[in-house]
């Protein structure tokens, strides 16, 4: 298939490189690091692989043809920065749009498409669990054994061809595509999920191995919360059955013990930190929609989660 990616951060490098292994015909715009991708590939450190490199040639694009169809458009971007390819993405000769990453503005993405789209647009959300950052010309990715994209439409089941489309592009081994029924209240279970952990982070000046135990606690109680707040607003929960991660007993303990671990290990310098570091406007951004939304939708308080919120104003 030929595909056409925008965004060549942690995700987007990863996402780009499963794409290419299954030998889809790929793209990439880049504008600033369009010479050093066209000379050296795009180059990845799989960390937790045992460091393994991989390097993969997308043709570098500078700048989109509105007249070349592709068969799916990915847009691989923070949260905030979704709004600047809104217009490519209207114009784009492509019938399959997919965003990928933490989308608390979906709605916004979607009616902005629908509205100035010059030709039919089937637009899905994603996002992929891997992790990750840049550093001296290359990518170094966290990722598990399986690389997993969740996908979806924002607010109901998507069109079955769309998403048999985006799996047969990655029909690869190592990934995996698993559909999601509702990315809206995915996106807003995740941010309940990581953003406690983000803010700890943030009290520790992204020295993760200085997280106590009573820190991964108030973690754990912050994300509890959250995720009690969104079902009494009505959110249903996304994945289903994710919200026994965070109740008391067996599965609420184990979560502990995972985050504990996580706090003394690459794991969680990987996915973690490194994000708290290099994502601290997405971060911003993501408790800004958080608090904007609880504002209008008046729900169970989060006394532990309002708690954390205060070691955001370090980076701010």
């Amino acid at each position: 298939m030929k595909i056409l990616v925008y965004g060549a951060g942690a995700i987007g490098s990863l996402l780009i490189h499963y794409l290419c292994k299954a030998g889809n015909d790929v793209s990439l715009f880049a504008r600033s690091k369009a010479d050093m991708l066209e000379r050296d590939g795009l180059v990845i450190e799989h960390y937790l692989q045992g460091y393994k490199m991989t390097v993969d040639h997308p043709r570098i694009v500078r700048k989109v043809s509105f007249e070349e169809k592709y068969d799916i458009v990915f847009s691989v971007m923070q949260g905030q920065q979704q709004f600047s390819v809104l217009e490519d993405m209207a114009k784009i000769n492509s019938k399959v749009i997919v965003f990928v990453g933490n989308n608390l503005e979906g709605d916004r993405c979607q009616d902005y498409i629908i509205e100035n789209a010059v030709s039919k647009k089937i637009i899905l959300f994603a996002f992929q669990n891997s992790a990750g950052h840049r550093e001296s010309g290359r990518t170094v990715v966290g990722r598990l054994p399986v690389t997993e994209l969740f996908l979806g439409g924002l607010h109901s089941k998507a069109n079955p061809k769309a998403i048999n489309r985006v799996k047969k592009a990655f029909d690869v081994k190592g990934y995996k595509v698993t559909e999601v029924e509702d990315m809206y209240s995915y996106y807003w279970y995740h941010a309940a999920e990581i953003m406690p952990y983000i803010l700890m982070c943030y009290k520790v000046d992204c020295d993760i191995k200085k997280i106590t135990k009573s820190d991964v606690k108030k973690i754990v109680t912050a994300s509890s919360e959250c995720f009690t707040y969104l079902k009494s607003v009505g959110l249903p929960v996304m994945p289903k059955g994710e919200d026994k991660l965070f109740t008391k007993g067996i599965m609420g303990y184990a979560t502990y013990l995972l985050y504990r671990f996580m706090s003394r290990t690459v794991l969680g310098k990987l996915m973690v930190s490194d994000h708290a570091k290099n994502g601290i406007e997405e971060n911003i951004y993501i408790d800004k929609m958080i608090e904007k939304f609880r504002s209008s939708h008046p729900g169970k308080a989060m006394p532990t989660w309002d708690r954390l919120r205060i070691y955001l104003d370090k980076v701010k």
